[in-house]
């Protein structure tokens, strides 16, 4: 099958590549405020959402931060600020989510991101510094800072165009990166093991690579349900997971209960009633009187949505929330890099 659709991939990566070049010569709309954009070449996951989080974390602390994302899934169009009105069907899940988890923040949403930026500055001219969620591809725009993120297991030079592989565009996209980060890596990895990835990397002088990878915090119950159960008496859980690669979260699971089944949707899936009542007999069927659903902090946005909120109540559902980790000789690098970029860029 990949034989018969190389062809085509051949003619995307011509059609990607074009496009890329046709606006660096028209040029590209830029700001005087910092703008940092955090993206991918793939098409899915590689992490995006966590670590616009700890970007978060790491300039709220002493700037006015706003971020800015397309806001995949929702049921609205045009720009939009988040506020107490918001639903995740109006923002989209993982702005949303944003939006609950730090409520200092600007969170906003707009498909245009030159325009949403625009609009950021005009309703909050005091902002600092905007965070682009998923905007490597957004070629109008030229960010201040372009990090570039790939998987550890699924790494871009080993990659292809689709439908051939799962790239977006062609590999030289990752050259305009001024940061390349590795997501999703072990907690311990040799030096061997750097020094490979750093060779098929094969980063510019411009560039900075650094390691991350995926921290499970403790299980939290998302229902009254589940908060009457002691977490260490359940033995069998039902996984339900709507992301793009939920590979680190099965294996965080398979890990740590005896009895597992699991519910897989694609990306950004939106819960049905279906889905509740087809959890619910999966639940039925464990063998452990000690059970419940466990599901990760993204879709535990979607699965607490208005239209679902009465069944979804009525299950012991928890879910588990994640933070990305930098390894100990990249972090105070990484973090360091990021803050004289926004101090220089005020």
């Amino acid at each position: 099958m990949k034989i018969f659709l190389y062809p085509i991939s051949l003619f995307w990566a011509m059609l990607m590549l074009l496009r890329r070049r046709f606006y660096n010569k028209k040029g590209r709309i830029s700001f005087s405020k910092p703008i940092i954009c955090v993206g991918n070449l793939c098409v899915g996951g590689s992490g995006k959402t966590p670590h616009v989080e700890y970007l978060i974390r790491l300039l709220s602390k002493n700037y006015l931060v706003a971020t800015l994302s397309r806001g995949y899934g929702r049921k609205s169009k045009g720009f939009l600020l988040a506020d107490s009105r918001s639903s995740v069907t109006q923002m989209g899940d993982e702005p949303f989510s944003y939006y609950k988890k730090y409520p200092s923040v600007a969170v906003s949403v707009c498909e245009n991101r030159v325009e949403g930026i625009r609009k950021i500055f005009s309703k909050m001219p005091d902002t600092d510094v905007i965070l682009l969620d998923d905007a490597y591809q957004h070629l109008r725009l030229k960010a201040g800072l372009n990090i570039l993120l790939t998987d550890y297991y699924h790494i871009y030079p080993k990659d292809f165009v689709v439908p051939t592989g799962n790239l977006r565009e062609p590999k030289s996209a990752a050259k305009e990166a001024d940061i390349i980060i590795i997501t999703k890596s072990p907690k311990v990895i040799s030096a061997i093991d750097e020094n490979i990835i750093l060779e098929m990397l094969d980063p510019q002088p411009h560039q900075q690579v650094y390691f991350s990878y995926i921290e499970f915090g403790k299980m939290q119950p998302l229902t009254e349900k589940a908060a009457a159960i002691p977490i260490e008496t359940i033995r069998s859980v039902v996984s339900i997971t709507g992301i793009a690669n939920p590979y680190p979260f099965f294996e965080y699971i398979n890990g740590r209960f005896n009895e597992k089944q699991q519910l897989v949707f694609s990306d950004h899936h939106q819960f049905t009633h279906k889905d509740i009542e087809k959890a619910t007999a999966y639940l039925d069927r464990a063998l452990s009187r000690n059970k419940a659903i466990v599901t990760t902090e993204k879709d535990a946005v979607r699965l607490m949505s208005s239209t679902l909120h009465e069944s979804v109540m009525q299950l012991p559902i928890f879910f588990i929330p994640i933070e990305v980790v930098f390894h100990h000789k990249y972090k105070e690098k990484f973090e360091s890099q990021i803050l004289d970029y926004v101090n220089k860029n005020r």
